[in-house]
C-alpha cells in the first residue's frame, strides 16, 4: 500500500469520524442529552418547586434566586406558555474552591447552577438540570472534585421528588446506533470492486 493510499485512508477515516460525530450530535440530540437531565416529577408543579427548595437546603445548597420564566415572557409581551421556574442552587464552599484559581474563573458562567421545573403541554411536570455526573468527568483537579460533590448533592436533592433518570442507559446505546448508521452511510460511498 502506497503512502498516498495510506494518507487517503487516514483522511477518509477522519472524515468518517467527523460525519459520525455530527450525526450523533444532530440526529440524536446527544449534546442536549449529555449535558442536561430531565426527569418526570412525582408531584404537581408548585409542589415540585417547594419540595426541591426544601430538599436542596437539606442537601447543603443555598438558594440565592428563583426565576419565573413564564411571568417574565408574559411581561415582555409574549403569549402565555406552560409554567417554567428556575431555582438556582449555590454551594459557596465548592464555588469558592473553583473560583479562587484564575484559570477556572470562566466556570462562573454556570454558577450558581439552575434546576428547572417545567410543565409540558400535556400537564406533566419535569425537573431538569445540568448533568453534573458527566461534567465532572470532563475536568480534573479541584473542578472535578467539586462537580463530583455537586452530582451527589443534586441526586440527593431530587431523591423522592423526580423519577430516576434513564438517560445513562440510552446514552450507552448511542454509540452502537451511530456506528450502524455510519457504516450504512459509508457503504453507500464505497466503490464496488
Amino acid at each position: 500500500m502506497g503512502a498516498i493510499t495510506k494518507l487517503g485512508l487516514i483522511a477518509g477515516g477522519a472524515i468518517g469520524v467527523i460525519v459520525g460525530a455530527k450525526m450523533l450530535v444532530t440526529r440524536y440530540g446527544l449534546m442536549k442529552k449529555m449535558m442536561f437531565t430531565a426527569r418526570k416529577s412525582k408531584l404537581g408543579f408548585e409542589e415540585t418547586v417547594a419540595a426541591i427548595k426544601e430538599s436542596a437546603i437539606e442537601s447543603g445548597w443555598e438558594i440565592p434566586h428563583e426565576y419565573d420564566i413564564q411571568q417574565q415572557y408574559k411581561k415582555a409581551g409574549h403569549e402565555d406558555m406552560t409554567r417554567v421556574k428556575i431555582i438556582y442552587l449555590c454551594h459557596p464552599h465548592g464555588g469558592y474552591r473553583i473560583l479562587k484559581d484564575d484559570a477556572d474563573k470562566a466556570m462562573s458562567v454556570v454558577m450558581p447552577g439552575g434546576v428547572s421545573v417545567y410543565e409540558a403541554a400535556d400537564g406533566q411536570v419535569y425537573v431538569a438540570g445540568l448533568n453534573y455526573e458527566l461534567m465532572n468527568g470532563m475536568f480534573s483537579g479541584t473542578v472535578k472534585e467539586v462537580l463530583k460533590e455537586a452530582a451527589t448533592m443534586y441526586a440527593n436533592t431530587l431523591h423522592g421528588i423526580a423519577e430516576e433518570s434513564n438517560d445513562r442507559q440510552s446514552l450507552l446505546q448511542m454509540p452502537a446506533r451511530m456506528m450502524t448508521q455510519m457504516m450504512s452511510f459509508m457503504m453507500g460511498y464505497m466503490p464496488d470492486e
